[in-house]
């Protein structure tokens, strides 16, 4: 469907601003955020809309973020979702090989996992550094002998249920607060045939802390982890794992926030500014 589409540009931004940053405007409702390098270390992000888009809107948004560059245009006769679609490239995670619907009838690596995630209005395309790095602690430390019981908390896409479904996970929650992101997540596990083994809700008043999970993950933000910290260690089985991510590398808040609960660190994934760190629960911890 072709129709008028207004694109604005934002830079100069840090890989690490970038992406905050997209989070940030993802609320926003736009009809895609996204981030690029366009020059060495120098990212920018690039927003589409249905309506113009006011600088004055953009500025209150990133009000703690300096920017030199900002450039709108009106894209014409435009199929923008398309253009989306072209623009997400296949991407490869460890043996994760994400890729969009327009890539379906291609050759897929034989010895990758194939993931179709189209490209929408929820995160999760396996590009960002804290999806990129859940992925491969899903990859190294789910075992569908011993973890049973599987939450994604903040499923965005539900790209990292639909990988540990398919490393073997017969039961999987995938919950978001976002409608849209529900709706989305559940579109993408029915097409990626993991139905049978995801069920995807939204939450509110942490429904989640009524069951005994073996293994959790959880790629939010630092903030909203910390404030979930009781509920998410209470509802984790003993000797459960845990996988946190969505803060800044450096930013240690959440990791004494859940080692003051009993919860005990036993890897770290440094990746672009990013950290997402693994911790298992040893012992009954009464909260």
């Amino acid at each position: 469907m072709s129709q008028r589409i207004f694109k604005c540009t934002i830079g100069v931004f840090t890989i690490v601003d970038s992406f905050t940053i997209v989070d940030l405007l993802f609320e926003k409702s736009y009809l895609s955020v996204s981030c690029v390098e366009k020059e060495d270390n120098k990212w920018y992000v690039e927003v589409l809309s249905m309506s113009p888009i006011k600088e004055f809107d953009i500025a209150s948004t990133l009000k703690d973020y300096k920017y030199s560059v900002f450039e709108s245009e009106i894209l014409e006769d435009i199929d923008w979702l398309k253009k989306c679609f072209e623009n997400f490239k296949p991407i490869t995670v460890g043996d994760f090989y994400m890729f969009g619907p327009h890539l379906r009838a291609k050759q897929k690596p034989s010895d990758k996992v194939a993931i179709e995630v189209a490209a929408a209005t929820a995160f999760g395309t396996g590009e960002h550094p804290t999806t990129n790095r859940c992925l491969l602690a899903a990859q190294t430390f789910f075992n569908p002998e011993v973890h049973k019981k599987v939450l994604d908390i903040g499923c965005g896409s539900g790209i990292l249920s639909i990988a540990i479904a398919k490393l073997g996970a017969r039961y999987v929650s995938a919950c978001d607060n976002d409608p849209e992101a529900v709706r989305i997540a559940t579109g993408n596990v029915s097409i990626n045939h993991v139905a049978h083994r995801v069920s995807v809700f939204k939450n509110s008043d942490h429904e989640f802390d009524k069951n005994n999970y073996d293994f959790i993950v959880a790629n939010i933000l630092s903030a909203p982890l910390i404030s979930l910290a009781p509920f998410v260690v209470e509802c984790l089985n003993t000797s459960g794992l845990l996988v946190l991510s969505g803060f800044n590398t450096g930013d240690y808040s959440v990791l004494e926030k859940y080692s003051s609960l009993g919860m005990r660190l036993i890897y770290t994934y440094d990746y672009n500014g990013w950290s997402t760190i693994v911790m298992r629960k040893l012992r009954k911890v009464i909260i």
